[in-house]
């Protein structure tokens, strides 16, 4: 997939913003999917292997499976993969294309899911090739007997509206269905599974992106329930035992992660060169208390060297949702940082690595000295109130719009002050 920003007349309006854009989109295609595959895909002898089938689910699945097609053909027994449904992609004749619901599953990925398996029957003496990245865990989904694709989805929503965090909300989606917290090992099984990862959570946890599949939980699922127990409002006790697998179903999975947040935060310090500072990939939190963060680390390094400088970081943050509007955690944090900022002279950028920016069409928000001279205080504390980022934003040109980009490494941060 080709990356763009669509609406390049709108934020390309100075040098400085056209250098930094410029570095995000070589970055971007730096670490396209289908090339990170290309490469990885090369330790995997296929010869070893009477069949070779292949599954994927994420928003990076199609441009995964494009990078190993060629390795795989001779021996390939079945490819497909389910996409969100309005991700534009053209197919290859082995390759079944599913569609789900992101970032809500719904009966439409619960349809596609059990194609997908039900397509998928691997002998002893075969390999599985899973290509898992970020979105898994709504496109992938069949839920446990005795509860619904429906309150599933509503259980998600709230945790989601409750700040609950990625570790959080995919432990208690894992306990809930019949495919993840390794659940799909044990479907798999006896086969040799290899599983190529993008990671769009903090720390790269197999078993946390896309719910883990392939991955026993980590965090306690009863700890879990108990801190949300009010807001899920549904009795899921019984689910809640559901995450033990014996380890011998795990015995011939390897997991890979083949790219991550922390691979663009490089790529793009490396690019941007002195005087840049990296923060790694690690921010996580509600976005009041992270723009708090970056603004309290940026008075900090300012202090220590004297002189204008870049700032790159990356991770994800959480909203906590009150008002009606369009936006998303990038637009918000982007906003809030500008409302924050008091230096004479900076630019901010949070995008989000997909393209697709919470309830926006936006994949995030750019703002400068100049965006705070046009837009009032008053807009803006206006725009936080009702979490309508992105309205506000796209009104200035502000707001980042690339479209789906086939990736997900979950946010990017950049930002340059001068003193």
């Amino acid at each position: 997939m080709v990356f763009t920003f669509r609406n390049a007349k709108d934020i390309y309006t100075s040098e400085r913003r056209q250098f930094i854009l410029d570095i995000l989109k070589r970055t971007f295609e730096d670490l396209e999917p289908s090339r990170v595959m290309g490469n990885a895909i090369g330790d995997l002898d296929v010869s070893r292997y009477s069949r070779i089938f292949v599954m994927g689910f994420g928003k990076a699945s199609y441009e995964m499976s494009e990078g190993i097609r060629d390795h795989v053909r001779k021996k390939l027994a079945y490819a497909g993969i389910i996409v969100p449904v309005d991700q534009d992609v053209s197919g290859f004749p082995e390759l079944e294309i599913l569609r789900g619901t992101h970032p809500y599953t719904s009966s439409l990925s619960v349809s596609s899911s059990r194609t997908l398996l039900s397509k998928v029957k691997p002998g002893p003496n075969d390999a599985v090739i899973v290509l898992i990245s970020g979105g898994g865990s709504s496109l992938f989904e069949i839920p446990e007997e005795g509860i619904t694709i429906d309150q599933i989805s509503e259980i998600s929503k709230k945790m989601m509206q409750a700040s609950a965090d990625i570790y959080e909300l995919n432990t208690i989606r894992s306990c809930l269905s019949s495919v993840k917290g390794g659940k799909l090992a044990k479907l798999l099984y006896p086969a040799s599974v290899f599983a190529y990862i993008i990671s769009d959570v903090p720390g790269d946890d197999v078993s946390i992106i896309a719910s883990g599949p392939l991955s026993e939980n980590k965090l306690d699922p009863v700890a879990v329930y108990e801190r949300f127990r009010n807001v899920i409002g549904v009795d899921i006790e019984r689910f809640l035992k559901t995450a033990q697998i014996e380890d011998e179903y795990f015995r011939k999975v390897q997991t890979r992660i083949v790219l991550s947040n922390r691979d663009f935060v490089r790529r793009i310090e490396s690019y941007v060169g002195e005087p840049i500072v990296s923060i790694g990939s690690g921010i996580s939190g509600d976005v009041e208390d992270v723009s708090d963060g970056i603004i309290d680390i940026v008075r900090s390094v300012s202090r220590i060297k004297g002189r204008s400088f870049w700032i790159v970081m990356g991770g994800e943050t959480t909203v906590n949702v009150r008002g009606n509007g369009i936006g998303g955690r990038n637009l918000e944090l982007s906003l809030l940082f500008m409302k924050k900022c008091n230096f004479s002279d900076f630019l901010f950028i949070s995008m989000g690595t997909d393209g697709i920016d919470g309830v926006s069409p936006a994949a995030g928000g750019i703002v400068d000295a100049s965006t705070k001279a046009r837009i009032s205080s008053e807009e803006i504390d206006q725009a936080l109130k009702n979490n309508d980022s992105y309205t506000l934003l796209s009104k200035y040109g502000s707001a980042i719009m690339t479209g789906r980009t086939g990736n997900n490494v979950s946010d990017i941060v950049v930002a340059y002050v001068s003193i």
